[in-house]
C-alpha cells in the first residue's frame, strides 16, 4: 500500500555558519513561520532539525493518513527529505536504481534515496510536481544539500537569504518575506546546491530556436492517456474541475473508464454565474458521462467581498491573474468540501495555441514562438493560480497537459496542423486548438468539442468582470488613483482595478512588489509579436463569442442547469 502527503507545504533552512545556533529558539520560530502555509496542509505539521539544516512540513494526507509524515529522515537523523507534490514515477525509479526497500510507502522517500545514489543528477529522472529540500549531515558535521523544483512550475518554491550566510526554502512568499533580506522565486526546471548555486536540469529539445517540429499528432493521445494514468495514483475518491471546456472534456473522456476499472463514482465540481458558458458547457458533458456533478454559482459581489483572501493566498497583484483566479478561488473550495484531489485541464493552451489572439499570428514560425514565450510563463500564470487556489482551500491540482512527455509530443507537432485558419463561426475552417479537437471527434458531444476557447474569467460568466472593474473603481476615490505613480514606482497601477488590487497586495507583502511578474502591456496577448484584436488589459474585447454553439445567445440564459447547486442562485 502507498502512503504519502502529496499537498503539502515545505520550509527549509541551510545555515553553515550556524546562525541560528539556539535550536529551542529555531524550532518554534520555524514552525511559527510554516503555519503560515497551514492551509497547504491542515492534517497535520512535522519538523527535523540538525546543527546546519532544518525542515518544516505542513500535511495534507491524501492517502492513508496515519503514515507518510514528513520530514523523513535516515541516518539516526543526519539525512533527511521535506517535499510537496508527488513524484509519479517513484515506483519505477526504485526498481531501475534498485534502491533498497523504503522505510514508508511514501513517494518522497525515493527522493532522499536518489540523491544519495545519483546526487544532482537525480533531477533528470523525476516525472512529477514538486518542490523539496534534501539534506545529509556529514560525520565532519559539515552538510550537503540539494533544493529543486519540477520541469516547469506547477508546485512552487521560492528562496530566501537569511541571518548570516543562512539560505531558506519555502512553498509560498509569506513564509519569507519578512525575515529574509532577499528574496526570489525559485526558477522551475532548476535545482541548487551550496557548490553549484543554481543549475538548469530541464533542457528540452523543443526549447531551441533551431528546433523545426515537424510531426502531426498522432502519437498525443497514447501521452495523454498514459499521464491521466499516471496522476490517478491516489488512496481516496478525486474528482474532475470541469470548466466546460475543451482541455478538461478531454481529460475527463480518458479518466471515465480509469474510474470504472477502479470502481470510483466520476465526481465533476464547476463554477459559474447563473446560464454562464462555462456552466451550460459542464452540465452537458456530466449528462453526457452520468458524473455526480456539483455546481457553485457566485455573483461579482460575492468575487469583489473575497479579493483580500485571494490576493493573500494567490501573492500577486497581476490583474489578468487576479480576474481568472476568482472562480477558481470559488471551484477549489465547493471540490475541497468533497475530495482532497482533483485532476485539471490546464496547460493546454499553452502546448496548442488556445488563446483568441493566435487567430492573429501571421505564420506558423511566429505561432509556434509564442508558444515557446507564453510556456515560460506558466509558473508566474496557470500554475500559480492553480497550485495556490486549490491549496488555499487544502486541495491537490494536478495537470495531465503538463507531463513531461506530453509536453514533449505536443511542442513536436508542426505548428502548420495548429495554425488557426478561417473567420471564427460555426463553419470556421480550422479553429483554435483543432489538432487536439480531431482526437476526439465522436467521444465528445459536438457542441463542446467545438467551443470557443474562454479563459476561465471570461467563460464563468460574459459581464462579471465588468461588473468587478466597477465595484474595484467605486472602492477608490480619484485622489486616491491620483498618487499612484508616487505610491507605486514598479509596475504602476493603470487603472482603478490595478491600483486597488495593488493595495491589497501591499497590506500582505510590502515591499515584495519587485517580486511580481506582470504581463507587458497588462495582459498575455500583449506581449505577442504582433498586433492582439481580442484583449485588451481590461480583458477579452467580444465575450458574446463564447456563447456560440451552446444554445445561448448575447442575452439567453438557461435557468436549470441541474446538478447539486450551491451558493446564491439568483442572476446577476
Amino acid at each position: 500500500r502507498r502512503t504519502t502527503a502529496a499537498g503539502c507545504s515545505i520550509l527549509g533552512l541551510y545555515d553553515p555558519g550556524r546562525a541560528y545556533a539556539d535550536l529551542s529558539a529555531r524550532e518554534a520560530y520555524m514552525r511559527e513561520l510554516s503555519a503560515r502555509m497551514v492551509t497547504r496542509g491542515p492534517d497535520g505539521s512535522g519538523y527535523h532539525g540538525r546543527d546546519k539544516f532544518a525542515l518544516a512540513h505542513e500535511r495534507l494526507a491524501i492517502m492513508d493518513p496515519e503514515h507518510g509524515r514528513q520530514p523523513i529522515v535516515y541516518d539516526d537523523g543526519a539525512s533527511a527529505v521535506c517535499a510537496n507534490g508527488e513524484i509519479y514515477n517513484f515506483r519505477a525509479l526504485q526498481e531501475k536504481y534498485s534502491l533498497p526497500t523504503a522505510h514508508t510507502g511514501s513517494d518522497s522517500e525515493v527522493l532522499l534515496q536518489l540523491y544519495q545514489r545519483l546526487g544532482s543528477d537525480m533531477c533528470n529522472e523525476l516525472n512529477g510536481i514538486f518542490g523539496f529540500m534534501v539534506c545529509q549531515e556529514r560525520e565532519d558535521g559539515t552538510v550537503d544539500c540539494i533544493a529543486a523544483r519540477d520541469h516547469c512550475g506547477i508546485k512552487p518554491l521560492y528562496m530566501g537569504k537569511g541571518r548570516g550566510d543562512s539560505v531558506w526554502f519555502a512553498s509560498e512568499l509569506k513564509a519569507l518575506s519578512d525575515h529574509c533580506h532577499e528574496v526570489i522565486e525559485f526558477p522551475p526546471g532548476h535545482f541548487w546546491t551550496p557548490e553549484t548555486g543554481m543549475v538548469r536540469y530541464y533542457l528540452p529539445e523543443w526549447d531551441s530556436d533551431k528546433y523545426v517540429p515537424t510531426v502531426d499528432n498522432s502519437q498525443l493521445r497514447a501521452a495523454l492517456d498514459k499521464a491521466v494514468r499516471d496522476q490517478c495514483m491516489s488512496d481516496v475518491p478525486f474528482g474532475l474541475l470541469l470548466s466546460g471546456g475543451l482541455d478538461s472534456a478531454v481529460v475527463g473522456t480518458i479518466l471515465k473508464p480509469i474510474l470504472e476499472e477502479l470502481g470510483q463514482e466520476f465526481l465533476t465540481f464547476t463554477v459559474g454565474q447563473k446560464g454562464s458558458p462555462d456552466a451550460t458547457a459542464a452540465q452537458m458533458m456530466s449528462d453526457y458521462w452520468g458524473t455526480t456533478h456539483h455546481v457553485h454559482e457566485f455573483t461579482s459581489e460575492e468575487a469583489f467581498s473575497k479579493l483580500d483572501d485571494i490576493i493573500y493566498h494567490l501573492e500577486t497583484y497581476e490583474p489578468e491573474l487576479i480576474r481568472s483566479a476568482i472562480p477558481n478561488y470559488f471551484l477549489a473550495r465547493l471540490a475541497a468540501s468533497k475530495v482532497k484531489m482533483v485532476l485539471t485541464g490546464e496547460g493546454s493552451d499553452e502546448l496548442f495555441g488556445g488563446y483568441l489572439y493566435f487567430r492573429d499570428a501571421p505564420d506558423s514560425k511566429a505561432f509556434y514562438g509564442e508558444l515557446r514565450r507564453i510556456f515560460w510563463h506558466l509558473h508566474n500564470v496557470n500554475c500559480q493560480r492553480a497550485d495556490r487556489m486549490t491549496m488555499a482551500h487544502g486541495l491537490e491540482a494536478r495537470v495531465p497537459f503538463l507531463d513531461p512527455t506530453v509536453i514533449a509530443t505536443a511542442m513536436a507537432i508542426s505548428p502548420e496542423h495548429k495554425v488557426i485558419k478561417g473567420d471564427p463561426g460555426p463553419n470556421q475552417e480550422r479553429p483554435e486548438k483543432a489538432a487536439l479537437r480531431e482526437l476526439f471527434s465522436g467521444e465528445i458531444p459536438e457542441p463542446v468539442l467545438w467551443r470557443t476557447k474562454a479563459m476561465q474569467c471570461e467563460g464563468v460568466g460574459t459581464t462579471w468582470v465588468a461588473e468587478l472593474q466597477t465595484l474595484c473603481e467605486a472602492a477608490v476615490s480619484d485622489e486616491e488613483f491620483a498618487t499612484a505613480a508616487e505610491k507605486f514606482t514598479i509596475n504602476t497601477p493603470q487603472s482603478k482595478e490595478e491600483y486597488y488590487y495593488r493595495t491589497l497586495f501591499e497590506k500582505h507583502f510590502a515591499g515584495m512588489d519587485r517580486f511580481v511578474h506582470v504581463w507587458e502591456g497588462g495582459c498575455r496577448a500583449a506581449g505577442a509579436p504582433w498586433k492582439n484584436e481580442a484583449y485588451t488589459r481590461f480583458g477579452l474585447k467580444d465575450t458574446s463569442q463564447l456563447n456560440q454553439g451552446l444554445g445561448l445567445g448575447d442575452h439567453e440564459l438557461r435557468p436549470e442547469l441541474g446538478g447539486d447547486r450551491e451558493g446564491d442562485l439568483s442572476a446577476v
